[in-house]
């Protein structure tokens, strides 16, 4: 039947951090999740959306912790999204404590890996700039799955190992993303 073609099953892995300073380092500003997932989707199916962040405590940074839960709070309206908590190590160096985001990366990776062996999509898209990802997106190709690295930033920031294994590379441009901007 004429427009019965059949729809490409998505999913979109989002590595958080790296997706807020990218998108600030790049075009200073923030923006709406649900309406660039929307926008890269376009007219496929939209299987699920995984946001992988670590939260901040909220006896070290109460003020920071209120602005992340009302962020969480946001993405939790976001149909088919769910946020996938990693956590935050302190650590310290030359008498300074600093935090370390653990666990975020691995999950995107075995997520990415695991739901091309079951199937699951048909295209992933990956919005990170971490070219420790590139295993995951090998893995996730050599299950038959095309996996879209969706660049963020200029020649230097963007990562030449997601280029050389994706299936393609989408670049968010300011025009792309004019109308996702909060």
């Amino acid at each position: 039947m004429k427009g019965d073609s059949k729809k490409i099953k998505i999913v979109i892995y989002i590595d958080g951090s790296n997706l807020y300073f990218s998108i600030k380092k790049t075009f200073n500003s923030k923006i709406d999740i649900e309406k660039l997932c929307k926008k890269i989707v376009g007219n496929n199916e939209l299987i699920k959306i995984n946001y992988y962040i670590a939260p901040v405590e909220q006896f070290s940074n109460p003020k920071m912790y209120a602005e992340q839960q009302s962020f969480f709070e946001k993405l939790k309206r976001i149909e088919k999204l769910s946020i996938v908590f990693g956590r935050l190590e302190k650590r310290k160096k030359d008498g300074e404590s600093y935090y370390v985001e653990k666990a975020s990366d691995v999950n995107l990776a075995l997520d990415l890996a695991l739901d091309a062996q079951k199937g699951i999509y048909d295209e992933a898209y990956l919005i990170s700039n971490d070219g420790d990802f590139s295993g995951a997106v090998s893995s996730a190709i050599n299950f038959g799955k095309k996996v879209i690295y969706v660049a963020i930033g200029n020649k230097k920031s963007i990562s030449h190992h997601l280029k050389k294994v994706a299936s393609r590379t989408f670049y968010i441009t300011k025009e792309f993303i004019s109308d996702c901007k909060l």
